[in-house]
């Protein structure tokens, strides 16, 4: 096999250059990390992907005996003072944040030989680019649950001083629940821009003017040469919106230098021009999105994610974007798959794997519960913690009927002791 060491892609031994990208082919060899452990933590088991930066590999914590993922930034790649540094600031910028929709990094690590390393939770799921590519678009509930559970990672990045710069459907990880729905995972933060960054020295990373993303995906701001914030990566995720509800990008070209004069000069086409099965009142949301000054598109991924739930409201009242199936009736003898559910606090929806999804316009970051919330959960539980089947939505609510069994079954007992004595 053969392997270009730009994109990171293999091909076969008969090729001589890259397909994709013009560069000269190397012959690949045989992955020396297999079998390996780093720092005498880390055992490395397979390889399970590979980017233009470096390879992801499954691995195993040597003395917590956990799995784990550790990406190694590319061997060809060490010497380059620029890799280097995107390379640690990407742990730097994954490090920052602290959400269940973004992927959760725990080490960043070079060992004695110079293998850079970061240590991340392993998350087993596809790209949404592989759904894409199986499903060609998808429900328009589906979509709006992935992209408000999209918008909860890039809040909290956001918050933390981190702007992705390349959301696309490659770095939108998705795992199958057994309700049909989605949980998202936001990856690969390589080309993130720290905001709050004041780090003195070292290469620069980009210069003025310089285009970082994928052309398809670019806010107007990247493709000009801008200052970015947020609303750079809520354009991006209007895109990937775009493509989720009509199967493809609203801006196509023959180079990338024309798709980005496309996202900075043309309207994009309605969504219902290409699929007539999507509400108005969704449309208009990803056109504000898609808004080519970014003063008229939402403010923040979270105003981004209210929106999202106003929209999916007003087709149907009880729709909930992210758990769509919370009222559904269970089998009485079939526990839930993540045990007994817990019962609703004021505002908001049940947990889902262990995780409080706020509704009624409460931000679409993991909610904390506050003291009182806490104090009511563990009351709650100490009440009714059996699970007795029936509907998640009244699940430990009290039932007003409860009186009026006891006094039948005192009456059946009084009349049997009755014609006992009697016959």
């Amino acid at each position: 096999m053969k392997r270009c060491a730009t994109c990171g892609k293999e091909f076969e031994d008969h090729m001589r250059f890259c397909p994709f990208d013009g560069s000269a082919l190397e012959t690949a060899e045989s992955d020396a990390l297999l079998g390996r452990t780093l720092d005498g933590k880390y055992h490395i088991e397979a390889k399970i992907g590979e980017g233009g930066m470096g390879a992801v590999y499954r691995a195993r914590h040597v003395l917590m005996d956990i799995p784990l993922a550790i990406k190694v930034l590319h061997p060809s790649l060490v010497s380059d003072a620029t890799s280097v540094a995107r390379f640690q600031r990407e742990a730097q910028a994954m490090a920052r944040i602290r959400h269940s929709n973004a992927i959760a990094v725990s080490d960043f690590g070079i060992t004695d030989d110079q293998i850079n390393y970061i240590v991340m939770e392993l998350f087993e799921g596809e790209s949404l680019r592989k759904v894409l590519e199986r499903e060609k678009k998808l429900p328009y509930p589906t979509a709006i649950a992935i992209a408000r559970q999209v918008c909860g990672a890039l809040e909290a990045a956001h918050r933390s001083g981190v702007i992705h710069r390349d959301i696309k459907p490659e770095n939108i990880f998705l795992a199958p629940q057994p309700d049909n729905s989605y949980f998202v995972k936001v990856i690969d933060f390589g080309i993130a821009k720290i905001v709050t960054d004041t780090t003195k020295g070292g290469p620069p990373l980009t210069r003025q003017g310089m285009i970082i993303g994928s052309p398809h995906y670019l806010s107007p701001e990247q493709c000009t040469g801008q200052e970015l914030d947020a609303r750079s990566d809520v354009y991006s995720l209007g895109i990937v919106l775009f493509e989720m509800l009509t199967g493809r990008v609203p801006f196509t070209a023959l180079t990338p230098v024309a798709v980005a004069l496309l996202h900075a000069n043309e309207p994009p086409p309605s969504v219902r021009s290409l699929n007539p099965d999507i509400p108005e009142a969704l449309d208009r949301l990803v056109l504000c999105a898609l808004a080519k000054s970014k003063a008229d598109r939402p403010a923040s991924a979270q105003e981004f994610a209210a929106e999202l739930e106003r929209v999916a409201r007003l087709v149907s009242p009880s729709f909930d974007p992210v758990t769509p199936l919370v009222e559904k009736i269970l089998d009485a003898s079939v526990a839930p798959p993540n045990g007994p559910p817990h019962r609703l606090v004021a505002d908001h929806a049940p947990d889902v794997g262990g995780r409080r999804i706020p509704i009624h316009g409460s931000t679409p970051e993991d909610t904390q519960p506050t003291e009182a919330s806490s104090a009511t959960s563990s009351t709650t539980s100490s009440v009714s913690s059996a699970w007795t089947g029936g509907s998640l939505a009244t699940y430990g609510q009290s039932s007003g009927s409860t009186w009026l069994w006891w006094v039948v079954a005192a009456a059946v007992v009084v009349i049997l002791g009755f014609l006992y004595i009697v016959f």
